[in-house]
């Protein structure tokens, strides 16, 4: 399993996350062929958001933590605060003995902007009594045009076995025009699980 990744955008995910509220969807996703789980399948996962500032990344992997219904461990506790620079091979043997049985990553890939020119507009001052009309032409008053730029946020999220499965699932949601961290990553965690089921990635226990 590879756990390294690429710190890319950093101040861009410290804007994403503190910055939402926004819309978030899944624009691609993948699984492992011929792979599912089972709803409960993984009780221990360590959450890893792939951001330089430390409040941000701990911020970030405590919503994530929350989404999960607290099945989940911190990075910023368990590896410390720079993820990059783990030892594959003994990080993989610690896991396993600590009883981790997957890793979900978040990371910022790309960031695209559109400006787009919103118009003026025109519009009369009316008068505050009947007896003004008489005589007069309306007065008008204009609002002048404005550029507007949007965001569209893409962020990827996998999803790692700590067994010999390696990457099993992953995703890329975009979210458009974030503004807050909770909602942002809430955003995010939701969008992912409902693509999970949709891909058949993730089903109901057998018992049920």
């Amino acid at each position: 399993m590879k756990l390294r990744a690429t710190v890319s955008l950093s101040a861009l995910f410290l804007f994403l996350l503190t910055a939402c509220g926004p819309s978030t969807k899944v624009v691609q996703s993948w699984h492992k062929p011929g792979f599912t789980v089972e709803e409960g399948t993984y009780h221990k996962l360590l959450v890893i958001g792939l951001i330089k500032d430390e409040a941000t990344r701990r911020a970030a992997e405590e919503q994530m933590i929350k989404n999960l219904k607290g099945d989940g461990i911190p990075s910023y506790g368990y590896i410390g605060a720079d993820v990059e620079k783990i030892n594959e091979a003994g990080m993989n043997e610690r896991m396993v003995k600590d009883g981790i049985d997957g890793v979900l990553i978040m990371r910022l890939v790309d960031v695209k902007k559109e400006q787009t020119y919103v118009p003026g507009s025109t519009y009369p001052a009316y008068y505050g009594s009947p007896w003004g009309y008489y005589g007069y032409a309306y007065p008008m008053y204009s609002t002048p045009g404005y550029v507007r730029t949007d965001a569209t946020y893409y962020v990827e999220t996998n999803l790692y076995s700590t067994g010999s499965d390696g990457l099993i699932w992953t995703s890329t949601t975009s979210t458009f025009n974030p503004t807050k961290l909770e909602t942002t990553v809430d955003g995010i965690m939701q969008a992912v699980y409902w693509q999970m089921k949709k891909d058949g990635f993730v089903v109901r226990p057998k018992s049920e």
